[in-house]
This record gives structure tokens, C-alpha cells and sequence, in this order.
């Protein structure tokens, strides 16, 4: 059997048709296919998911294999749509994701579904692991999740916003803080309406900032969602990987590193939104950036992410990409430079 992500590979149904049931589903939503995640770990990006994931999968009984973002981050439409991304460019769009690609998965080309095939994807990577509690992360369309699996819980990471936004501006995400206030109000607004159709029972809601605070209190709210319980091999997690140590330094590093009136923007963004999850605004009534500040920002971002991109993936490569990026998945250029930049990114990963 091949091994590697390609559109058009067929291959014989699997020999057991055998539907494992969830451990967490009731009669109301069954899951099918054999697996399906017990878990997905959402927040916004650089919200401390990926710590998080490691942290949980150095339980002895939970696994996480890492992010399964590609699931659900073409999906449009709002949830229960039942609108899923065509399969031909799905299949297109598997065969360039270098997270997708990495993962070494078959995609089966007679599935005749989009849920279908996001199912098989998940029985592979769920075969690979041997701890009965699996579960992957997920940032974009994680509202989605529940049409596909619908037995699925759920582990929400919030950051502060302001912490979000710092952090993005060193992924190239944006190229100054305000510029990334859409990272942190997307996901919130997806899960507070996600939030409202599940039961108390399918989700935990944690903060990075108790998280580093208070872990083995808040770790223990995480694995009893999951049937099992604090284990202290989870705060050696950093002793396998590149993470520091759990540190409560790394929480507000805002208030150190970020001026003043940068975070009053980023505030009047999210404030709205900010009290759910225990988060002040730095003024008593932040003031939007407005007239000449606004465009400041606007093209302060635009070149702070063109600088990355250049520094990155030099002029060439990132020419290359503007020239390409918006023709169809399947042509040869667009490829052939993708591949390109998938193999800048691999030798950044973290």
C-alpha cells in the first residue's frame, strides 16, 4: 500500500467493516468510521495549543497527534450547512499542504464524500497511536468538527489577546500587533457560538494564563473530560521536545513588551468579547486607531509581512508565489512552487 498523499490512489476496503464506537457518545450521535477523535484541543493560534498538546500527550492514557487542521480548514459556510469543499479539489489541496503531506496518509479516491474521506484520514492517524484517548488540534473550522464526529469533546485554550497578537507578529502572521486582531476574534467568536450547542459535560474552557499558573489544577480539568486523571509525567513534557518548562512568567508579557497604545487598540478590537474569558482592557474606554494612525497601521502591517516573507523565503521565491497562488490547485507551476515553500517551512518547524 502507498504511503503517501496522493489524489488519484484507489486501494480495497478495509477487511473489517466493524464501527468502534465512541466512549463519550450516546445514542443521540454516533460517530462513524472507526475512529473518530475523543478529543479536539481548539483555541486561536499561538494561544499555547501546541504546548498544550504535548503536555497531554505525555499522559500515559491520552494521545495527541498534533494538529489535523487540514479536517475542516477548507470548509465554508457556517455550521450545519452541510456545504463541504469539493472532493477533486480537496484531494488537489491534500496533495500540496505540507501538513497533510507530512503525515504520509492515503487519500482513497473512491470515497464519495468529503466527511467520508476526512473519516479515513482520522482511522489512519488514529492506528498509529496505542493509547486508548486520542485526540488532535484544531484552529480554523473547529465548529465543524461535530458534522463529522458528532461525539467529539471539546478543550478550549484561550490567551489574552493582546499575548495572541505579539506572537503572531513573530510567525509573519502579521506584520505588527494590531494587524493580528482577527487571529484572536475569529476563533473566539467560533467557539462562543460552538459553545452554546454542546453540553457542560463535552467541554473544558481553560486560559494560558492559569494554565502556566496553576497546571496540575487546570491538566486535572482537562483529563476528566477525558475519563482519567492528573498524571505527573505531563509537566515533563518539555524534557522531550523544545519547550521550556511551565513558567507563569510567560503569561502578560504584554504588559513588558508591547506600547501602550498598541494594546489600547488591540483592546478596543476585543473588548467586547475580552470579560468572557476573564480579560481587562489596559483603559478604562480603549480608543480605536482612526485617520492617519489607521493607515499608519495598515501599511506598517503590509510591510512587516512582506519583510518575512522576504527574509524567509527570498525575492524569487516570494515573487514566485504571488504569481501562482491564486491558479487552480492542479497547475503545474503553482506545484512545483508550493513544494518550494513547503520545503522552506519544513526547515523552520519548530
Amino acid at each position: 500500500m502507498a504511503s503517501t498523499v496522493h489524489p488519484g490512489v484507489q486501494h480495497a476496503p478495509a477487511a473489517s467493516t466493524r464501527v468502534r464506537t465512541h466512549p463519550f457518545s450516546d445514542a443521540r450521535a454516533e460517530p462513524a468510521g472507526e475512529h473518530a477523535p475523543h478529543f479536539v484541543i481548539a483555541g486561536p493560534l499561538r494561544a499555547g495549543t501546541t504546548m498544550l498538546r504535548l503536555i497531554l500527550n505525555s499522559h500515559p492514557s491520552i494521545g495527541c497527534v498534533g494538529e489535523f487542521e487540514e479536517a475542516v480548514s477548507r470548509a465554508r459556510g457556517v455550521a450545519g450547512s452541510d456545504v463541504w469543499p469539493d472532493l477533486g479539489t480537496y484531494r488537489a489541496f491534500l496533495a500540496q499542504d505540507r501538513a497533510a503531506l507530512a503525515k504520509a496518509l492515503v487519500v482513497d479516491a473512491s470515497i464519495p464524500s468529503y466527511p467520508g474521506l476526512v473519516r479515513s484520514l482520522w482511522d489512519q492517524l488514529a492506528a498509529r497511536e496505542s493509547k486508548p484517548v486520542v485526540g488532535c488540534c484544531i484552529h480554523s473550522r473547529f465548529d465543524r468538527v461535530r458534522e463529522i464526529w458528532p461525539g467529539t469533546r471539546f478543550i478550549y485554550l484561550s490567551r489574552d489577546p493582546r499575548d495572541v497578537a505579539r506572537s503572531c507578529v513573530g510567525m509573519g502572521w502579521a506584520g505588527e500587533p494590531t494587524g493580528a486582531v482577527g487571529k484572536w476574534l475569529e476563533p473566539t467568536r467560533r467557539w462562543l457560538a460552538l459553545r452554546e450547542t454542546l453540553d457542560p459535560a463535552d467541554f473544558v474552557e481553560l486560559r494560558y494564563e492559569d494554565l502556566v499558573a496553576n497546571p496540575e489544577g487546570e491538566l486535572d480539568r482537562c483529563c476528566r473530560l477525558l475519563g482519567h486523571g492528573f498524571d505527573p509525567a505531563m509537566l515533563a513534557f518539555h524534557e522531550s521536545s523544545t519547550y521550556e518548562p511551565l513558567d507563569p512568567r510567560l503569561a502578560e508579557q504584554w504588559r513588558r513588551k508591547m506600547p501602550a497604545r498598541t494594546a489600547e487598540i488591540i483592546d478596543a478590537a476585543c473588548v467586547g468579547l475580552m470579560p468572557r474569558f476573564g480579560y481587562a482592557a489596559s483603559v478604562p474606554d480603549p480608543r480605536p486607531a482612526s485617520g492617519l494612525e489607521a493607515v499608519r497601521l495598515r501599511v506598517a502591517n503590509r510591510l512587516g509581512r512582506l519583510r518575512f516573507r522576504r527574509e524567509r523565503y527570498g525575492v524569487g521565491l516570494m515573487l514566485a508565489w504571488a504569481a501562482v497562488k491564486r491558479l487552480p490547485l492542479d497547475n503545474p507551476w503553482r506545484k512545483r512552487v508550493k513544494g518550494r515553500i513547503n520545503a522552506v517551512d519544513t526547515r523552520h518547524l519548530r
